[in-house]
């Protein structure tokens, strides 16, 4: 394409970004007993909730004027909604009521750290290939022509730490406490990953000195240390967590 965009690649990628984290997801649960028809219902939960929260966190705080030139975009994969903090925020809330319905106690989130971490390493490449999440316009000797500028490959920045924080969570699974610290492990990395990366992206409206993305980012950051923190300083448990 002139602009750098390749869309069905892009639409490629993306759908494979799902199916690793799906896979990953399978293979973890699985791993630690968890593959059931519950399990199944939970993670359906979390898929429909994360898509649902992408796209309210997309349109009403990033593009409210969306609705407006879309009525209709809700039900329209092609368009909008791919917000990660917002998608964090809504699949969990989804797997926590899913799992609150269904009796479940056990920790669910370690499979979705992992699946969360692998699926954007694979799904950021489908968005640079579409030219959407981009960066700013810079003269870096890497910078890649997108959108009329030559940009920060912010996508690319994403989907490199995505790997990297694939291959810690991995690390740290084999000596976690406690159920649920891969998670809490995971918001600390991501939010801190995606305070950064957020310095390049385009398009970010500061707010008191900071992007609201980056102030989302921060909190989950500290989320995540928090409770971290919190379950290193209790007794250890297997069956423990969030």
């Amino acid at each position: 394409m002139r602009d750098g965009n390749y869309p069905a690649a892009g639409l490629g990628l993306t759908a494979a970004g799902y199916a690793v984290a799906a896979v990953v997801l399978v293979r973890e649960a699985r791993r630690r007993g968890l593959a059931t028809e519950g399990m199944g219902l939970v993670a359906a939960c979390g898929l429909a909730g994360g898509l649902l929260g992408a796209r309210l966190a997309h349109w009403l705080v990033i593009e409210p004027s969306f609705w407006a030139r879309h009525p209709t975009a809700f039900f329209d994969p092609r368009l909008g909604g791919r917000t990660i903090l917002g998608g964090l925020l809504g699949g969990w809330l989804a797997v926590a009521g899913a799992k609150r319905a269904l009796g479940i106690r056990r920790s669910t989130g370690d499979g979705f750290a992992l699946a969360l971490a692998a699926g954007e390493a694979v799904g950021r490449l489908g968005c640079f290939c579409n030219g959407c999440c981009g960066g700013c316009a810079t003269t870096v000797p890497w910078a890649v022509w997108q959108n009329g500028a030559w940009r920060h490959p912010a996508q690319l920045y994403a989907s490199a730490y995505a790997a990297a924080m694939y291959f810690v969570l991995s690390r740290a699974r084999r000596s976690q406490a406690r159920e649920g610290d891969l998670f809490r492990l995971y918001l600390l990395l991501y939010g801190l990953g995606r305070f950064a990366i957020e310095f390049v992206r385009d398009g970010s409206q500061p707010r008191a000195g900071l992007a609201a993305g980056q102030w989302a980012a921060l909190a989950c950051a500290a989320l995540g240390g928090v409770l971290l923190l919190a379950s290193r300083r209790s007794s250890p448990s297997p069956q423990g967590g969030a």
